[in-house]
């Protein structure tokens, strides 16, 4: 969610704002070669009364406000989308690219169409799906990072360390120390074991909403574009918006902290002895 602005200092730094301030000095210098310094004087109160005023009641416009939030809002997705765009760059996704510059073709032709008077399209609506595009590269670079956690640790290997965790813990004669480590080290290897078949679902449903989201998309445009002037449109698009809402959604299920589910657990203090010798004992030497 975007951090709230200043409504304050949007004002002061508006660029409406800074033309009234400079015409004001402008005529105060005016002012003061027939009245001297008593005319810089009056003419600074005068403004100076004007922009306290100003600044008391327009900040509190709604108008003002939703201007301000729009207007920040677009910035933190400019700066959202490069990052993305730069992210998916560098690990070399050239499809998802692809993908995302037709649909933002897309976007720029229904802003085309939003400015006819004659449509009932708004541009409001037209920015819901430019944030989806955005949600779209969101979505790819979260699927990029899982693909690689994947190809980093893969569900077999921390099987075949189940595996032989299990194996030496059949042998009765170990000490009660030792016994303790490994089953902690056994629970923390079935935990990523877990994890790492729930994020193999989770990831699923994830493919899915990265092929059907541009789908939904141009399913949008299609609507706007054959019937612009329709009556009919403006329940139809909201109701098409609603079903691609459901992306931003589905981008809260993958934080960053799942990446770690397919990594090996770190051993803790009591059981990094254990854990670390069993890191270094090749798979096929087991204790029996």
């Amino acid at each position: 969610m975007d951090k709230k602005p200043s409504y304050l200092g949007a004002f002061l730094k508006h660029p409406t704002n800074r033309v009234v301030l400079l015409a004001a000095g402008v005529v105060g210098i005016f002012a003061s070669i027939p009245m001297g310094w008593t005319g810089l004087a009056l003419v600074g109160i005068v403004a100076l009364g004007c922009e306290i005023l100003a600044a008391l009641v327009i900040p509190s416009l709604p108008s003002f406000r939703n201007s301000v939030d729009r207007d920040q809002h677009q910035q933190t997705r400019a700066q959202r989308r490069l990052l993305l765009l730069t992210e998916i760059s560098n690990l070399g996704d050239t499809r998802a690219l692809d993908t995302y510059q037709h649909m933002l073709s897309r976007v720029h032709a229904l802003y085309r169409t939003a400015d006819d008077n004659r449509t009932t399209l708004s541009r409001a609506d037209v920015d819901k799906l430019e944030d989806l595009t955005v949600d779209y590269l969101g979505l790819c670079a979260v699927n990029l990072s899982l693909k690689q956690g994947k190809e980093n640790a893969s569900e077999d290997m921390v099987t075949k360390r189940i595996a032989s965790v299990q194996s030496q813990l059949e042998n009765t004669t170990l000490p009660d120390d030792e016994q303790r480590q490994l089953r902690t080290a056994l629970a923390e290897y079935t935990e990523v074991l877990q994890r790492s078949r729930r994020l193999t679902a989770r990831r699923s449903a994830l493919e899915a909403m990265l092929i059907s989201l541009p789908d939904k998309m141009e399913e949008v445009y299609q609507l706007v574009i054959t019937s612009p002037y329709s009556s009919e449109m403006g329940s139809k698009l909201e109701e098409s918006l609603a079903r691609l809402r459901i992306a931003e959604e589905v981008a809260c299920e993958f934080e960053k902290s799942e990446l770690s589910d397919f990594r090996p657990p770190t051993a803790n203090s009591r059981s990094s002895t254990a854990f670390g010798n069993l890191a270094r004992r090749p798979v096929g030497t087991l204790k029996t």
